[in-house]
């Protein structure tokens, strides 16, 4: 709770409606102010409340999905955008989450496809997986969704994270030692393309590294939430090939005692009104799509919502 006030207190954005008296206050938990989380979450907000009478939403940067999973459980915010493998292992208390279940929230549904980028430099002599044995390697923020699916690639080219030499960054941070030559290498688990990459090639350009035939096999063997990702190439300045990743996906999840006619109404709102969120990623939305790859209950107003567009989905009691 001491972490979160601490964020809230120094980056939160607060939008509030025009001219109307907020009557009902949401914290939406984001990410890092570099990733798409908190770009798109910080749109999304704002869409809600030049539609929704009487709404005040609080968008707080975190360090994504554990963060934010931990913290609406402990009630501490109400809404958070996380990875769809991040809300699966809470619910079963893996080892991610200290062996401690966490499943005091619901969906409200899948946003769009985010692909973890292991990403080098252009000219860089590391061709694989096994080469990062020893390298310095952003890994992502402690916790946080891209350090777990570190973790998981690592594993998939036969390395364990005391094989590298982690650091974990945020995206922002991740951007500023790679162009500073501190870092080797980085992972980045966003939507592409994601922001703090741009940045890093306005200083040097890079390349993202694919997996083995074996290694997919074994990703998708192990792991139930992973596709193929196509990332074109010229996505960044350096790709001179399209190169396909991992991917898992973006949900949006909420306490789940949150009011149900608010929960229909922030659901309903986000996709009927997609062309007024100013982020790329929101013509990604759609409630055919937002009932898939969601591995918890949904909300019943999130459910409401998609009866009504002749979708079923499972509900939480």
């Amino acid at each position: 709770m001491k972490k979160l006030l601490a964020i809230a207190l120094a980056l939160t954005l607060v939008l509030s409606a025009s001219g109307a008296l907020a009557t009902t206050y949401v914290s939406l938990g984001t990410g890092g102010t570099a990733g798409t989380y908190y770009a798109l979450g910080a749109e999304i907000a704002s869409v809600w409340m030049n539609n929704i009478p009487d709404l005040n939403v609080t968008v707080q940067p975190t360090d994504a999905s554990k963060d934010n999973i931990v913290f609406i459980c402990e009630g501490d915010i109400d809404v958070a955008t996380v990875q769809n493998d991040a809300s699966a292992y809470a619910y079963a208390g893996n080892d991610f989450f200290g062996g401690e279940v966490f499943d005091d929230f619901y969906a409200i549904g899948f946003l769009y496809p985010e692909a973890v980028q292991l990403f080098v430099a252009a000219d860089s002599d590391i061709k694989t997986i096994a080469d990062l044995k020893g390298k310095n390697v952003g890994v992502g923020a402690a916790g946080s969704g891209t350090y777990m699916n570190a973790v998981q690639v690592l594993e998939a080219g036969g390395l364990k994270i005391e094989d590298i030499n982690p650091q974990y960054l945020s995206f922002a941070e991740t951007a500023t030692a790679f162009q500073d030559m501190q870092i080797d290498a980085g992972f980045v688990t966003s939507g592409v393309p994601n922001t703090a990459l741009i940045e890093v090639t306005t200083k040097r350009e890079i390349r993202l590294l694919g997996l083995s035939d074996e290694q997919w096999e074994y990703m998708t063997s192990t792991y139930e939430f992973y596709t193929p990702y196509a990332v074109a190439a010229g996505t960044y300045a350096g790709m001179a090939e399209d190169t396909t990743v991992p991917a898992i996906g973006a949900l949006l999840i909420c306490k789940r005692d949150l009011d149900e006619q608010l929960v229909y109404d922030l659901t309903k709102t986000m996709f009927e009104l997609k062309d007024q969120i100013g982020h790329a990623k929101a013509k990604e939305l759609d409630p055919a799509r937002a009932v898939t790859g969601v591995p918890v209950p949904f909300h019943p107003g999130a459910a409401r919502y998609y009866a009504e567009k002749g979708l079923t989905v499972t509900v939480g009691e």
